[in-house]
Order: C-alpha cells, then structure tokens, then sequence
C-alpha cells in the first residue's frame, strides 16, 4: 500500500497504525509525504479522489482470479484500489494485514472499543474542529481586528470547550488498571481513532491533564510507543496548533 500524509493531518494516526504492524508483521509500504501549504498537495490528492483530502491510501490492482475478485469486493472503496476516511483505512488495516491483534477479545471490549472509536471520531473530533475554526478565522483576520474578532468568537469557543470536558470526563471514567486502553485490556482501533483528536486537544491546550489524569497517562503512553514515534519522524511535519 502507499499512503498520502499531508502534514500535520489525520493521516499520522494512519501512519502510527502502519509502523506497528510494521513492526509486528513485516508490513511493508510506500509513503507520500506532501506539504499542508503547498498548492500542489490539492492537486495530488485530488487526482487520487475528488474530495482532495489526506489520508488516502492505494492499494496495488488484484489480480482476476475469484478469491481476489472476492476480496477485493469486500473492501472500503468507492474508487478501485483507493481507500480514504481514516475509520475505514485502521478498519482495513485490522481486517487485513493484523493477526486480529486489534480485535478485543470479549464481547464487553468489542462493544466498548466500537462505542470509543465513534466517541473520539465523532464526537471528541467536533468539538476540538469546530473550536480550531473560530480560532483560525480570527487569526486570518487583519492584525488591527484580530483580537476584536477573537473576543466575539469567544463565547462559541468557549461553548465547545465545555462541551469537551464532559467528553473528557466520559473518557477518565472508563480507563482502570484492567482497562487501561479505549478497546479494553489491550490497544485497539478505538485508540488509533482516538489519538488524533486527542493530538489536537492536548497540542492546542484545550485538554487539561491536571482534571484527568487517567487521560493524560493513556496519551502520554500512545506517545511513548516505539511505532508513534517511528511515524513522528517519517512524517514529518506535525504542528497541530499552527498547522
């Protein structure tokens, strides 16, 4: 597979998935690292698919036999051998090239795990985007009006911020000794789903490990892992606070 990496984009939990299987597997792949900022970047990842947005990944063509016809029918795509949305490309990562080591092993974890993955894709991911929007908007404003447009958004931030703590709350409640990860007593998609918005959160000062710090241990040992800060360096850039 290859994968298209903008800069300091979702794609980097992508990226964290592919080094540990990498790892664990001797899964070997291509990566395209392309510049936020560049024009061409647009244009790159929109001869891929339309909606012109990282991560994509290609896959190489299957062959005509049946049982690769068969697989190749059952996968995430819109576009033959083009995968996008981040969800979709860890879920083929797991049905595909793991040994179902991302798979919680109860019926509890598996519930929980599906429950985490849409609560940090969804949910926890709004709230941080729509804040990261009026921050941005004011930024662009010109300098004599930049704070006076910030002091007007000011409320709305302040609304999702609020909204994010009871998420963050939601999220301390669930980690124990047992269950120190999102899927359960081991790592899973919830977790990759989960570092991004987390990533923002924690880089933009929206996320307050002093209030949860059962969080703030789940992130730091996401960071600490060899296969995150594998990605870190094969990326590149991952600025989430200027982008």
């Amino acid at each position: 597979p290859t994968l298209y990496n903008m800069s300091s984009s979702q794609a980097r939990n992508c990226l964290w998935a592919l080094e540990e299987l990498s790892a664990s597997h001797g899964i070997k792949y291509e990566l395209k690292n392309l510049p936020r900022r560049d024009p061409n970047t647009a244009k790159t990842l929109g001869a891929l698919f339309p909606v012109n947005k990282s991560p994509i990944l290609t896959l190489a063509p299957f062959d005509s036999s049946p049982e690769s016809q068969t697989a190749a029918s059952k996968i995430y795509q819109v576009v033959p051998g083009v995968l996008t949305e981040s969800k979709l490309i860890l879920q083929f990562f797991s049905d595909y090239y793991s040994a179902g080591e991302w798979i919680p092993t109860s019926e509890e974890d598996k519930r929980r795990d599906a429950f985490f993955t849409e609560l940090g894709h969804v949910s926890l991911l709004l709230k941080v985007d729509y804040c990261i929007v009026f921050e941005m908007l004011a930024s662009f404003m010109p300098f004599g009006i930049r704070h006076l447009v910030l002091l007007a958004f000011s409320p709305l931030i302040k609304y999702f911020l609020k909204d994010q703590q009871a998420i963050y709350g939601v999220m301390e409640g669930a980690l124990t000794e047992e269950k120190p990860w999102f899927s359960g007593e081991k790592m899973g998609l919830a977790d990759f789903n989960m570092s991004f918005p987390m990533d923002m959160a924690v880089q933009r000062g929206y996320f307050d490990g002093g209030k949860f710090p059962k969080c703030k241990e789940w992130h730091e040992r996401v960071l600490k892992r060899d296969a995150y800060q594998r990605a870190l360096v094969a990326g590149g850039v991952y600025d989430l606070k200027k982008f």
